[in-house]
């Protein structure tokens, strides 16, 4: 006999992201941009964390906010470690909401 571990329980945001294929009805797939969130921060300067939980929607800049971000780090005094530490944020806040575009290809050209 072939060892099959239980079964765990899907997390609430998991059983929302599961769809049955439309090619293969009994054959399950994750919708992952189900699963991405949507960041409600404001402000323009945040330090990069290294998340050991799901993210608070409240700590993530939407697009439009990081685009602002980028836009003003030319105009700062430079100095490498903020920088580093300015653009880690921005693309962990890009990652976390599943953004890849071009202005996702511009933070990481600057960074």
């Amino acid at each position: 006999s072939v060892f099959r571990p239980p079964p765990q329980a899907l997390s609430l945001a998991a059983r929302l992201a599961l769809s049955t294929s439309s090619s293969n009805p009994s054959a399950e797939e994750v919708d992952w941009s189900a699963l991405a969130i949507k960041g409600t921060c404001t402000s323009l300067e945040k330090s990069y964390f290294r998340l050991t939980s799901a993210p608070n929607p409240a700590t993530v800049r939407p697009e439009p906010v990081l685009r602002q971000a980028l836009a003003r780090m030319p105009t700062l005094e430079r100095d490498y470690w903020y920088d580093n530490d300015q653009m880690k944020a921005m693309r962990q806040d890009l990652t976390v909401q599943r953004i890849r575009n071009a202005f996702t290809a511009q933070v990481y050209e600057f960074h």
